[in-house]
């Protein structure tokens, strides 16, 4: 086997403490003298996050206690082999410890040195399946020695297998983070993703998956990266059910089933409905939408759909509304140019029509409540023609008294 530090990238030292090699900058603490005869420049030390403690406590206290996790899954293996096998009366007990020490540490260490050759091969991009089977392989047989040889005690059986699984569980998660801070160090990972919560995984689970995801590739907050995935997710939604219409539609232009299925393979249909979305006149839809949601003012009476005609087509006008109509030819006429206009854009707003044409808004209610009765429909002023049916003669051949005609029923 050869040995961990002899590999061709120092910069990947994944060895246990107690393997490792003293570094460029522990050497030259060590012998600052040969620090400057040396012509080579030290590595880099790593690069501790911003405003973050300094990580070699939390080194140190790791393989403290990996040590001693690994010291007592040892012991326990050593009292196993001491007590268990079939040893003669005449070798003494610590002459068994003696004999059974090599092997108890051989296998907790294989486990701890064949882990570390797979994290050095990770860190090159292998899988290592290997060196990490051999691994879990050993420290099995370790726990199961530990387990199985204190069975008639619990207590032994499950501190010593317990220290076992501990060890092995500090080594693998301290040597995984080492190896995650080297590649992303070398740039070979992503940086860290922000924490949105548990909250916000139970709720959005799919945004936040993509929101992580944008946010390790592009490095974005986590307000945005949210921002970016519901948007993203919407798009994809809205194209999708745009999609399938598409193809039904171009289905339809083809009776031969088999031209419609050419048709709708040949093109892009995804394209195409990217290109219908940006085509979209979303400010057209919104005016549309929005005339018809637009309350009717107290005085404005309810439009009909009827051509224009000389008869009413909705509610005769208040009294006070008509008397408010034009005597005077040339006012009568504007005021029926304006309802023409009215009524050739029913669904204008009262306020753009009067900030059009300059007139008060109470005047285009006006307008448009007597042109909808019809009474403008006639070229001659609606006084005019009420004096005419005032005056006109009835079956004796006098003049109607009609003290009524200005009523609204006139």
């Amino acid at each position: 086997m050869p040995p961990i530090a002899a590999h061709p990238h120092p910069e990947f030292d994944t060895t246990p403490a107690g393997l490792t090699e003293p570094t460029a900058s522990s050497a030259s603490a060590a012998h600052p003298a040969s620090e400057s005869r040396s012509a080579e420049p030290a590595e880099p030390a790593e690069p501790a996050e911003p405003g973050a403690p300094s990580g070699h406590v939390v080194q140190r206290a790791a393989w403290i206690f990996y040590f001693i996790a690994a010291l007592g899954s040892a012991i326990g293996q050593i009292w196993v082999g001491v007590d268990a096998p079939p040893w003669p009366p005449h070798i003494a007990w610590w002459w068994r410890a003696v004999l059974v020490t090599p092997f108890a540490v051989v296998i907790d260490l294989g486990g701890v040195v064949s882990s570390a050759f797979a994290d050095y091969r990770q860190r090159l991009g292998e899988t290592a399946y290997g060196w990490r089977i051999l691994s879990a392989g050993s420290i099995t047989l370790a726990v199961s020695i530990n387990v199985l040889g204190h069975r008639p005690i619990a207590y032994l059986s499950a501190v010593f297998g317990g220290m076992g699984v501990f060890a092995y569980a500090v080594w693998l998660l301290h040597s995984g983070a080492r190896r995650r801070d080297a590649l992303r160090t070398a740039g070979k990972l992503p940086g860290t993703a922000p924490v949105y919560g548990l909250r916000q995984w139970a709720r959005e689970p799919a945004v936040t998956n993509l929101a992580r995801t944008l946010a390790l590739a592009h490095g974005y907050t986590r307000q945005e990266s949210l921002d970016l995935a519901r948007q993203q997710l919407q798009d994809e939604r809205r194209r999708a059910g745009l999609t399938q219409y598409i193809d039904a539609l171009i289905r339809a232009q083809h009776a031969d089933p088999i031209r419609a299925a050419i048709a709708v393979t040949t093109l892009d249909i995804d394209a195409l409905a990217a290109a219908l979305t940006a085509q979209a006149d979303v400010e057209g839809w919104a005016r549309l939408i929005g005339a018809d949601l637009i309350p009717p003012s107290p005085d404005d009476p309810p439009a009909t759909n009827e051509s224009p005609s000389g008869t009413a087509r909705g509610p005769m006008p208040p009294a006070d509304v008509l008397r408010r109509v034009p005597r005077d030819p040339a006012s009568y006429q504007r005021w029926r140019q304006l309802w023409a206009q009215l009524a050739a854009d029913p669904r204008i707003r009262t306020a753009d029509f009067a900030a059009r044409h300059d007139v008060s808004l109470r005047q285009v209610q006006w307008i448009r409540a007597v042109g909808l009765s019809g009474l403008l429909d006639s070229p001659i002023p609606l006084l005019d023609r009420v004096a005419a049916l005032a005056v006109r003669p009835d079956a004796n051949g006098h003049a109607a008294d009609r003290p009524d005609a200005f009523s609204p029923s006139a």
